[in-house]
């Protein structure tokens, strides 16, 4: 026997079945169709005419059993959790006539949980007192057996052979018959012949579809309309999708809504949407994320508008929903090798209407751990201009007052810079600028006041999921700055920097994640003793190899002072295992070192190898991180043990 059901919009009918078997055990009466809802004690037909003589029915208690034959424990579990009759049984109705109605809605529940699961023949037999609930007899059975206890209410289902797919087919609501109005691949939708023929997996074919469409340029695309024939016979449900894409279209006006503080046209002009670009959910997302990346914003949606236009675009309406412009924040990390940090920030969002950003912020660190004449500090002010010369184009200047105290050496400065940004896609962004500083640094070699002018280049590659907890992708970046004196710097020289980190899930649920990272750099130009010392390489610490002191892996005079190297060389592994959502543990290992050669030496004495575990505290702005590490290599002026705490993954 096969049953044809048509079905329009989002969701499969409840009798997708048809009148079969499953059907038959539900005949005789007319409430069946009624749906019960948690609140029904309070509900009139539960205390209706018929129970206001006799005896007092109010609160009529029952108990629930239930009888399943076929399919799989998941899908007893299913129903079970479906059924009102288990989920209400300590809330009883009022009378006999509310026990029979809730009883009968459990039929269509249990009914559509068996069609959810592709169980399209299932029996079902809902009993009161020995009843079915059915027969118009069910309400006197439910009083009578209410006067000598607990009313017996048993629930039998036979749920049959789970049906599997059969032929899918693709056909233009237009005309009713295949072919499709446009090319779309059936064996992508996740609904192959053979496979359960699950509610979700249709109805998920069936947003497929549209997103098809979208993604070839019909903006309007619609299934309006499905057809599905359950074949009892083999059990087999053929799906038939009707198409309607629509006029294919280009991207057209794109207006904006939402928007006070922030220019409108300013807003077009970044969704730098070009002329003639073929309507795609690709470029709609684009838009989308090139304007949330803003960060004025709380909300950025994407609207369609309701007709293609007879030249063959589609209008959008970009709808916004504006952050306070200004904003504060405070943060604090310790670490037992180099002591306490104290930050704060303010900052503007929309300064001048067009997203421009300021921002304020100053730190102090080394509390607690050392002199106050050893504290360091920052202090510092940022500016950035969106689109300043392309929509991909940013402005970024820099003004810093500083003060550094390592062990290494004392720093002391002002310095500035200048840069362009600019956005080549979404993962790669290019930056090139102008820097100036003038500082004094004093460490074991010396004295040293120097003014540097350099031209600072880079390209940094991003493809994670997440900023402080990737789980996969890479990120990478290489940069390059000359300091040449006839610019006005006072050591000719140039700093080469590079890096990059991996992220690989193990598992579906991101539990077991590995990671990597490797960081090099080396300084060209003059010999050791003539490179400023703030500007020379440092290895050791929770940002490069935990277990060491702060630049603690470094080169050293034969009295155990640091002065740093012409090259660093670091790399590090993690196995992050989640062991609830929100504990994690971090096994992880570091090596490398800083050295005073051009090249990394991995034969050196400074090169070292730290290990230890990391606890994880998974919270909604990122993980909270506290490791614990050893030294493996321990020299006379490195530590036993070294803890961390910070906010965020260690790379």
């Amino acid at each position: 026997m096969a049953v044809v059901i048509a079905a329009g919009g989002l969701c499969l009918p409840a009798g997708i079945a048809g009148p079969g078997p499953a059907q038959a055990q539900q005949s005789g009466s007319d409430q069946q169709n009624q749906t019960a809802q948690p609140g029904e004690t309070l509900a009139g037909p539960e205390s209706s005419a018929s129970d206001s003589s006799g005896p007092d029915f109010s609160g009529i208690a029952y108990s629930v059993t239930f009888n399943l034959t076929g399919g799989s424990d998941a899908l007893k579990a299913v129903i079970q959790e479906t059924s009102n009759l288990k989920a209400l049984e300590q809330d009883p109705p009022a009378g006999p006539s509310g026990l029979v109605r809730r009883a009968q809605a459990d039929m269509q529940r249990i009914q559509s949980a068996l069609n959810a699961e592709a169980y399209y023949g299932g029996l079902i037999d809902i009993r009161v007192a020995g009843v079915p609930v059915g027969e118009e007899r069910a309400v006197d059975a439910a009083a009578a057996g209410a006067l000598r206890g607990p009313v017996p209410v048993t629930v039998t289902v036979e749920a049959g052979p789970q049906f599997v797919f059969g032929v899918i087919t693709l056909a233009d609501a237009a005309t009713g018959a295949p072919p499709p109005p446009v090319p779309v691949d059936v064996t992508t939708l996740g609904i192959d012949p053979g496979t359960p023929a699950l509610a979700q997996k249709v109805i998920a074919a069936q947003s497929a579809l549209v997103d098809r469409m979208q993604d070839l340029g019909y903006p309007l695309a619609a299934v309006p309309q499905r057809q599905a024939i359950a074949d009892h016979s083999n059990n087999t449900l053929d799906v038939t999708f009707f198409l309607s894409p629509g006029r294919q279209a280009d991207i057209g006006p794109v207006t904006v809504e939402g928007a006070s503080g922030v220019d409108p046209d300013f807003i077009v002009r970044q969704a730098n949407v070009k002329p003639g670009t073929r309507y795609s959910r690709k470029e709609i997302s684009r838009i989308r994320d090139e304007i949330a990346s803003l960060g004025t914003f709380n909300s950025v949606r994407v609207v369609e508008g309701d007709a293609v236009s007879e030249d063959g675009q589609i209008p959008l309406i970009i709808e916004v929903d504006e952050r306070k412009s200004r904003f504060v924040g405070i943060g604090a990390s310790y670490s037992s090798t180099e002591g306490a940090t104290l930050s704060g920030y303010w900052g503007h969002r929309n300064l001048f209407g067009r997203a421009e950003k300021l921002r304020v912020e100053g730190e102090i660190s080394r509390l607690f751990s050392n002199a106050i004449d050893d504290l360091q500090y920052i202090a510092k002010a940022t500016f950035e201009k969106p689109g300043i010369i392309t929509p991909v184009d940013d402005l970024l200047i820099e003004a810093r007052a500083f003060r550094e105290v390592p062990e290494a050496y004392t720093s002391t400065g002002l310095g500035g810079q200048i840069a362009v940004r600019r956005h080549f896609s979404e993962r790669l962004e290019g930056r090139i600028g102008l820097e100036v500083e003038h500082a004094e640094t004093t460490d074991a070699l010396g004295t040293n006041t120097y003014t540097l002018v350099g031209i600072p280049a880079s390209l940094r590659y991003d493809s994670t999921d997440n900023k402080l907890d990737p789980s996969k992708g890479i990120r990478a970046y290489v940069q390059a700055e000359p300091f040449p004196e006839f610019l006005g710097s006072t050591v000719g020289m140039t700093v080469f920097e590079g890096g990059i980190s991996g992220y690989h899930a193990i598992d579906p649920k991101k539990r077991w994640i590995l990671a990597g990272r490797i960081l090099t750099g080396t300084i060209s130009g003059p010999g050791l003793a003539e490179i400023p010392a703030d500007r020379r390489f440092y290895a050791g610490g929770g940002g490069t190899i935990r277990g060491y002191d702060y630049q603690g892996v470094s080169p050293r005079l034969p009295t155990g002072q640091i002065i740093g190297g012409k090259s660093l060389f670091v790399a590090s592994a993690e196995a992050r295992v989640k062991i609830t959502d929100t504990i994690g543990v971090v096994p992880f290992v570091d090596a490398g070192g800083a050295f005073d050669s051009d090249m990394p030496q991995f034969d050196a004495d400074e090169f070292k190898v730290g290990a230890g575990l990391g606890l994880r505290y998974y919270t909604a702005i990122g993980p909270i991180r506290f490791d614990v590490a050893v030294p493996l290599e321990r020299g006379p002026w490195d530590p036993s043990v070294a803890f961390y705490v910070g906010l965020g993954q260690a790379f």
